[in-house]
């Protein structure tokens, strides 16, 4: 087939960039208000007065970027009851930081957003967080159904590698060998100081797992993805998780864990032999849960340089979106974020964050 008959890739083409940085950064102040009165209501004609619930067409302060309502003469900006309601920066700025944010594959770092944009480090981690948070609070709820890939990924706890590298010898290995089969103790090294680290940071090792509903058309991919944070991958963790967030009788495909085996007394449960193939035969596989860890390890290496335990949870919802987003046009991706942005509320994580108001604690599945 040549090149003309197959066509261009979606995600090449003109049609997904139907709004970019570059758009949002040829509009005036005035235009991005009004971009934003539309994100939330829709269109200027149905805006909803906070104080008296009145719909209508307000009236338009533009020297105090406002809106009054034509009811109750209420003043009011487009970000009233949100994260940012209590925002300073400029709409055209805070439009351009929500492109940016939406046109990166593999998620923006604060550094880069504060230097393209020319704000404070402190202002593009609070603004990075706070979409964050409003992905977390108003993730998809509906039930996973059909075809559905379980898998789990460590993160956080990675042990470093210590200035010198120590061998094994052959003749410890025999002395080790030898004690163990007279029953005496084993002598071993002291540990060093980078080991005696290392097992403190693997405290901190974290399991992500992921759930990804399968298109029921071949070559489409995942349509639904959720996620969850554990400690360890067993079987009270995958039996809480499938209960909870995939319908009955549902097919189920995960790897060899044992961990697994029990969803068999609820699902269609069928698994694959990793050390021997990818996929088997009959098309069982993991291969829509395997590339979200591989978008998601780019990212803690390549962007963010590392994960927090604290904050994994956000950073896995946030891929968890970009998954489901991923076939979708930078307005249509835009629209999803603000209306998630709008319908959050406000801030309880990130409000006051610089002055010592920090979250308290994880969201590791409770079993």
């Amino acid at each position: 087939m040549d090149k003309e008959s197959r066509g261009q890739h979606f995600l090449l083409s003109a049609k997904l960039r139907d709004f970019t940085l570059w758009h949002a950064a040829n509009l005036t102040e005035e235009e991005a208000f009004w971009k934003f009165v539309d994100f939330r209501w829709g269109c200027r004609e149905q805006v909803i007065c906070p104080s008296c619930g009145g719909i209508g067409s307000p009236f338009a302060r533009m020297t105090r970027k406002q809106l009054r309502c034509r009811h109750c003469d209420h003043h009011f900006s487009p970000f009233v009851n949100s994260p940012f309601a209590d925002r300073k920066m400029e709409f055209k700025k805070l439009l351009m930081a929500l492109c940016l944010y939406v046109g990166s594959a593999k998620g923006v770092p604060a550094l880069q957003m504060c230097r393209l944009l020319d704000m404070q480090d402190k202002t593009a981690t609070v603004l990075t967080g706070k979409l964050r948070e409003c992905l977390i609070h108003e993730m998809d709820t509906d039930i996973l159904t059909g075809v559905i890939e379980i898998d789990g990924g460590h993160f956080c706890g990675k042990p470093r590698k210590g200035r010198i590298r120590f061998k094994t010898r052959s003749e410890d290995v025999a002395a080790a060998l030898d004690a163990k089969l007279k029953g005496e103790p084993i002598k071993r090294k002291p540990r060093s100081k980078a080991e005696a680290r290392n097992w403190a940071r693997r405290k901190l090792k974290r399991l992500v797992m992921v759930l990804r509903q399968i298109h029921p058309e071949k070559g489409n991919g995942a349509t639904r993805t959720r996620v969850a944070i554990a400690y360890t991958e067993n079987e009270r963790v995958a039996t809480r998780l499938a209960r909870i967030l995939v319908e009955p009788g549902s097919t189920i495909m995960t790897d060899e864990n044992a961990a697994y085996n029990v969803l068999s007394s609820w699902y269609d449960h069928h698994t694959v032999e990793h050390s021997v193939e990818f996929s088997t035969v009959d098309g069982v596989n993991e291969n829509q849960a395997e590339s979200f860890f591989s978008r998601m390890r780019r990212a803690e290496y390549g962007v963010f340089h590392g994960y927090r335990p604290k904050y994994l949870m956000d950073y896995a919802q946030e891929f968890a979106w970009r998954e489901d987003v991923r076939r979708a046009t930078e307005l249509d991706k835009l629209n999803d974020l603000t209306k998630r942005m709008f319908d959050s509320g406000t801030s309880h994580w990130w409000r006051g964050y610089w002055q010592g108001h920090h979250r308290q604690g994880e969201f590791p599945v409770q079993t």
